[in-house]
């Protein structure tokens, strides 16, 4: 292999890892100023949209009138959540909490703004009224996750021709040069 080729081939390994470096940079500085710390007030009408949604189904259980109920979240923010339940809900009624997801709990305590009736099942969006700092960073921490997302396909597809252009090299140096 020539000194050029080499130059050029070096030269497009800096580029496809100069690319994914700044794609990379890019998505933690969307995500950076993502969390905020948690507020103890209810937001009020105009307030409540000031977080990013996430449309994830994970189960809540809900503890209302000494009992365990389950319910599905339809979307999630720092802020609130949507879920659906199959009981009744009432607008402006407070219930404690556990959402799970990735095998931890976080809890937390959510009070009722709107109400659609779906079929036999029940819609409710809730504000988050009180939640603790540590269950506020896992909500946190979980949503930041969400907001990453997989790879994009074509840093998949660049590594992989990146494996296969250092294996080239690797074997075209050592063992056929």
């Amino acid at each position: 292999m020539t000194k050029g080729s080499q130059n050029v081939l070096i030269s497009g390994f800096k580029s496809v890892l100069l690319s994914i470096w700044r794609h990379l940079s890019a998505s933690l500085q969307r995500t950076s100023g993502f969390a905020g710390g948690p507020s103890g007030k209810v937001p009020d009408i105009h307030d409540r949209r000031n977080f990013p949604r996430f449309p994830v189904t994970e189960p809540v259980i809900c503890y209302r009138y000494g009992r365990q109920m389950t319910m599905r979240t339809q979307n999630i923010s720092l802020g609130g959540l949507k879920l659906e339940a199959n009981f009744d809900l009432g607008i402006g009624e407070s219930m404690d909490l556990a959402i799970l997801t990735n095998s931890t709990r976080i809890h937390c305590r959510g009070r009722v703004l709107a109400i659609e009736d779906f079929k036999n099942k029940v819609h409710a969006r809730l504000c988050f009224s009180r939640t603790s700092d540590t269950d506020f960073r896992k909500l946190s921490d979980y949503l930041e996750s969400l907001s990453r997302g997989p790879l994009p396909k074509w840093v998949i597809g660049g590594l992989f021709i990146l494996s296969a252009y250092v294996a080239y090299l690797i074997i075209h140096t050592y063992f056929i040069g």
